[in-house]
């Protein structure tokens, strides 16, 4: 047999087998999945880097996802949970999930139960809407997740407080965090980070949860464009460094931001506004070192800003102002410079907790806008000629009587404290700004 007729044979005989042999599905080609197939045995039988569309309709989960997949959902398609457990657990690296109803997680906080639990590095969770579920999103030992554009509505908006034995007990025990009424044992948070490095938490939108997003041991990353309300405190941050916190908006919680035990951070951009409640700080800083807080607007809370135990941080051209006290400033700290800030108008410009502490209210001759000043410009540049002091005429009687807080922006408190404040008398707290601005800049 010649050559020629080799070849000939052998290419009858090869389409002869793809004739007969099935076809084959590539990893390119998405996969779709309707409501009536096995969910989880389908998940596990795609191929690696697969994309699966789900279809619209309901989608009965847990699902755990163990390989890397792109997930999509088509408008109306729901995952919905047994009510034990985590209802989307992502374990394996790279996965990313877009378009998806996720609801029906199990109410158990000891086992971290959520709507998405993140459990691997580089995972993508996007427009995911996030109802009926303990927490919304956890991110667990995970690194640089990308978290953006979700909507999570908390327990507390659909439910009332359940009756169960020993919830009076759970009440008293979180008095401390003065929740919203009747959502204490309900309440698990919008976004849950711990030792999750690099994550980006972008644009979501988050509603009627315990805290909106709350960082533990996290650094490097990234919080921009989030929106949060009714909820306790909007962002609860602790132990993570180095992070940007921007371009956030959070209104009517009991508290905006609590900021805690960190360093390096630049927090800036954000609108903290409308918190009313024992605890309503726009933004309650913590043993906070090294960081910038800058071009921020706070807004109509009971405490605008208050620094306690805070060192070395910069403040700077924030509006602070419409609030019952504009700045709250602990003797715990220290070395913090306030620069080319407008405080004020609120009822009370400065709260002294403790004699004042070292502080620098001036940068390169350069210090704050005080309403209700009577500044000296003499050479046109916008700097007054002469200091400016801010008086807490009732500090040491507040303190002593607590009920003198009634007396906060009364006529006659206010005329005095005007009075003292061109001339203090020896004794008396309040702080110096030596060279106050005549009109707000922004450069």
């Amino acid at each position: 047999m010649n050559r020629r007729r080799l070849i000939r044979l052998g290419g009858i005989v090869g389409l002869s087998l793809m004739t007969f042999l099935p076809a084959v599905t590539t990893a390119n080609e998405p996969i779709r999945v309707s409501t009536d197939d096995p969910l989880q045995a389908t998940v596990d039988q795609a191929p690696g880097g697969s994309t699966l569309i789900l279809s619209a309709g309901l989608h009965r989960g847990p699902l755990v996802i163990k390989q890397s997949l792109t997930i999509r959902g088509e408008t109306g398609a729901v995952l919905a949970g047994s009510g034990r457990g985590s209802v989307l657990t992502l374990a394996a690296g790279g996965v990313d999930v877009e378009g998806l109803e996720i609801t029906g997680s199990g109410r158990d906080l000891g086992h971290e139960d959520a709507g998405v639990l993140v459990l691997a590095d580089k995972v993508r969770v996007a427009r995911i809407q996030l109802r009926l579920n303990l927490h919304g999103i956890y991110v667990r030992g995970a690194k640089d997740a990308l978290i953006e554009n979700n909507h999570v509505i908390g327990l507390a908006a659909t439910e009332k407080e359940p009756a169960v034995a020993g919830a009076e007990t759970m009440l008293r025990a979180d008095a401390i965090h003065h929740s919203p009424p009747g959502t204490q044992t309900l309440m698990g948070n919008g976004i849950h980070l711990w030792n999750a490095n690099g994550a980006m938490i972008i644009a979501n939108h988050i509603q009627h949860v315990r805290d909106g997003i709350y960082v533990a041991h996290t650094d490097n990353a990234v919080f921009r464009g989030n929106r949060i309300h009714n909820s306790r405190y909007g962002i609860h941050y602790m132990y993570s460094d180095d992070n940007v916190i921007e371009f956030n908006e959070l209104w009517q919680n009991v508290a905006g931001s609590a900021l805690m035990f960190s360093r390096n951070l630049q927090v800036a951009h954000n609108i903290l506004r409308d918190h009313s409640g024992f605890r309503a700080y726009g933004l309650l800083l913590q043993d906070v070192e090294f960081s910038t807080f800058e071009n921020n607007l706070v807004h109509g809370n009971l405490a605008g800003v208050r620094l306690q135990s805070c060192n070395s941080n910069t403040i700077r051209r924030n509006v602070i102002y419409g609030n019952l006290t504009g700045i709250i400033l602990d003797s715990s700290s220290q070395d913090n410079a306030f620069t080319l800030n407008r405080v004020g108008p609120n009822l009370r410009q400065i709260e002294l907790s403790g004699p004042p502490p070292p502080t620098e209210w001036s940068v390169g001759s350069l210090g704050n806008y005080w309403s209700g000043a009577l500044p000296l410009d003499l050479n046109g540049k916008g700097v007054s000629s002469w200091p400016h002091h801010e008086v807490d005429l009732m500090a040491e009687r507040r303190e002593t009587f607590p009920v003198a807080q009634l007396l906060i922006g009364s006529p006659g408190i206010r005329a005095v404290e005007w009075a003292l404040s061109r001339a203090p008398v020896p004794g008396m707290r309040f702080i110096t700004d030596p060279h106050p601005l005549t009109r707000e800049r922004s450069e």
